[in-house]
C-alpha cells in the first residue's frame, strides 16, 4: 500500500513546482522500493520459518538491497530521465532476487502442492511486474505516436496496471502460502 499510495502522491503534486516534483518523485522510487521489499516478507517467513537461519538470512538481504536502492535513487545524478533504464532495472535486479529463496522453497518443500502454488502466482507476479517495466523502459505505445497517449493508454499508466495486476498475484500467493503453514504447523520453539 506504501507504494501506491507514494505514486498516488508523486502523480497528484509532483506539477506543483520543481521543488515539489523533484521530492515526490523520489517518494515515488522509494516507495516502489519499499513494495518490492516487502513483497518478500510474507512468503519468505512463512516458508522459512522452520529454518531460521535461512529466514534471517533471506530477509536481511532484501533488507539491505532495498536500503541501498533507495540511497542510489534518491541520488539527484541518477533523477534526469537519462537514468530511467537504470531505475527500472534496479528494481528488476531487486525484484528477480527471488529467484533465490524461490529455487530453495522449491528444493525443500517440493512435496507441497500449496507451495508450488504460491510459487507460481510469485512468478506470475515477476513476469507481470517485468512485463510492466518494459513498456515503462521502451516508452511504448507513445514514442510510436507522439502525442496520441498524453492522456489515456501511456506507458506509465500501463505499467502502474501491471504494478496492481502484480500485487493482486502476490496478495493470492501470500493467502496460499499462509494457509499451507496454517494447516503443517508452525515449528515449535526449544
Amino acid at each position: 500500500m506504501g507504494c501506491l499510495i507514494s505514486s498516488t502522491l508523486s502523480h497528484l503534486f509532483a506539477c506543483h513546482s520543481l521543488r515539489y516534483n523533484l521530492f515526490f518523485w523520489r517518494l515515488d522510487y522509494a516507495g516502489i522500493s519499499l513494495m518490492i521489499v516487502s513483497s518478500f516478507f510474507c512468503p519468505i517467513y512463512y516458508i522459512f520459518c522452520d529454518q531460521p537461519y535461512w529466514c534471517i538470512f533471506y530477509l536481511t538481504t532484501i533488507t539491505i538491497f532495498g536500503i541501498l536502492a533507495i540511497i542510489t535513487l534518491l541520488s539527484p545524478a541518477l533523477f534526469s530521465g537519462r537514468f530511467r533504464s537504470f531505475r527500472a532495472t534496479l528494481f528488476l535486479a531487486m525484484g528477480f532476487s527471488g529467484l533465490i529463496p524461490a529455487t530453495h522453497a522449491l528444493f525443500f518443500h517440493y512435496g507441497h502442492p500449496q507451495v508450488l502454488v504460491a510459487l507460481g502466482y510469485e512468478i506470475i507476479m515477476g513476469i507481470l511486474y517485468a512485463t510492466g517495466a518494459v513498456f515503462y523502459m521502451t516508452r511504448f505505445p507513445e514514442r510510436c505516436k507522439p502525442g496520441a497517449f498524453d492522456l489515456v493508454g501511456h506507458s506509465h499508466q500501463i505499467f502502474h496496471v501491471f504494478v496492481v495486476a502484480a500485487a493482486l498475484a502476490h496478495c493470492v500467493a501470500s493467502l496460499v502460502i499462509m494457509d499451507w503453514r496454517r494447516v503443517i504447523g508452525f515449528p515449535t520453539l526449544q
